[in-house]
């Protein structure tokens, strides 16, 4: 079962060129499979790392699954933090988030929760 906690990988933090940030790490029977970092800023997550590991730059299949998961699991932390939009401002990730509902705005891509979680109309 894929899983996704936080995780205090120094490695990880210093690639991604801030010490403080938060990385949500994704595993599976033990073997890691991708993570994210960012940081908060206000009513806003920065994010300033992200990959998805033994994958292409397409993300198909599980690669794909894993990005997902890791993306929805930032969305419900800003949900549960008070966080409204989730922005980047690496273009190197670039190509792999405009994937999830990410637009490009002022040098940065960003999108807002309602993007991301559809609302039920029940």
């Amino acid at each position: 079962m894929l899983t996704i906690k936080p995780t205090e990988n120094k490695g990880i933090l210093k690639k991604c060129g801030d010490e403080n940030a938060v990385v949500l790490m994704s595993s599976e029977d033990g073997i890691e499979k991708g993570y994210i970092a960012f940081a908060q800023n206000g009513y806003v997550l920065d994010i300033v790392g992200f990959e998805v590991y033994y994958s292409t730059e397409e993300l198909s299949g599980e690669a794909y699954t894993v990005a997902d998961a890791l993306i929805k699991s930032l969305a419900s932390y800003a949900l549960n933090h008070s966080c409204f939009y989730i922005e980047c401002s690496k273009k190197e990730l670039f190509p792999n988030l405009k994937k999830f509902s990410f637009e490009e705005n002022d040098k940065k891509l960003t999108t807002n929760l309602q993007q991301l979680f559809k609302v039920c109309k029940n």
